[in-house]
């Protein structure tokens, strides 16, 4: 009697420790929903669609007109939590959605300088992973299922990245950003496994990043050089595929400090950015499969 008395408290104990962690993501929107309320005009929450269990994925727009999406205006987009171990990165994605706001909000100056600008901010893109405190979705890691130049598959498996790639063919985005854990890096294209993994963008990725990584101490530099080559990723895709100006931040320890430092940096790469996608995205060297080191912990 008593081993049953133990297994059903057993049982009722990982069963309330899951629906617990089942909560991650619900508080994540309800912040949202509370920042949606109090910044009326000038944000508003929406879905981008569902997951694979038929869970909504929430985006934040920060616009002088929020209500809709204006494709007249530039285009910002950043994206967090594609892994679900690296919760750090929902949290400096609100921190930066916050930092945001009180700029919009505090002077009618900014507001002004802000007034041709349209951010879309994506706290959790992989909500079970999140939940779950899990780094893959369904078996599958996100950040290797997008399309790339050297790699055939279409992408998209995850219904979450399929919604991620159509908010990306949504607007034109000048900038994006995708938000992982735990290096201590900001690094662009190329990050895919090429003989030159310099793009023909590179000089001015080096310019704009360089700036920003001196507010956080970051180092800096091709995804490739700095973290290693690997096929599939989101920030490589926005990139060839759209010509947005792709960073990949990877948080040092997820702090509070590193946390505030890092919007403090995002916010100077972003300040930097031309006004328009890049026009010479295209891969113009060879893939090489001798150089895909792929450690998957990214």
């Amino acid at each position: 009697m008593r081993q049953f008395i133990f297994i059903i408290g057993l049982t009722s104990f990982l069963f309330n420790q899951a629906a617990n962690a089942k909560d991650r993501y619900t508080v994540i929107v309800e912040k949202m929903q509370a920042i949606q309320k109090e910044h009326a005009s000038t944000t508003a929450l929406y879905s981008i669609g569902k997951n694979d269990d038929g869970v909504d994925i929430y985006a934040m727009r920060v616009s002088t007109h929020p209500s809709k999406m204006d494709k007249n205006k530039i285009g910002h987009l950043i994206v967090g939590t594609h892994h679900g171990n690296e919760g750090a990165a929902a949290d400096l994605s609100l921190d930066f959605l916050n930092s945001l706001i009180q700029r919009f909000d505090s002077s009618e100056l900014y507001r002004g300088q802000l007034s041709d600008t349209e951010w879309t901010i994506v706290p959790v893109l992989n909500i079970s992973g999140y939940n779950e405190n899990h780094r893959h979705e369904h078996g599958m890691d996100p950040n290797r299922d997008y399309p790339g130049p050297c790699i055939s598959a279409a992408g998209g498996k995850l219904a979450s990245v399929k919604a991620a790639m159509e908010l990306l063919a949504s607007r034109p985005f000048t900038g994006s950003a995708t938000l992982h854990g735990f290096v201590g890096t900001f690094t662009y294209p190329w990050g895919i496994a090429v003989k030159n993994d310099h793009t023909l963008d590179h000089n001015r990725f080096v310019e704009i990043t360089s700036k920003a990584a001196e507010i956080n101490g970051y180092r800096y530099g091709t995804s490739t050089e700095i973290v290693y080559p690997c096929d599939g990723s989101f920030e490589d895709y926005a990139y060839w595929k759209h010509g947005a100006w792709s960073l990949l931040v990877e948080l040092r320890n997820g702090s509070s400090q590193d946390i505030k430092s890092t919007t403090l940096a995002l916010e100077k790469y972003f300040e930097q950015l031309d006004s328009t996608p890049s026009t010479q995205h295209a891969l113009e060297s060879e893939c090489d499969r001798t150089r895909n080191l792929d450690l998957r912990n990214e």
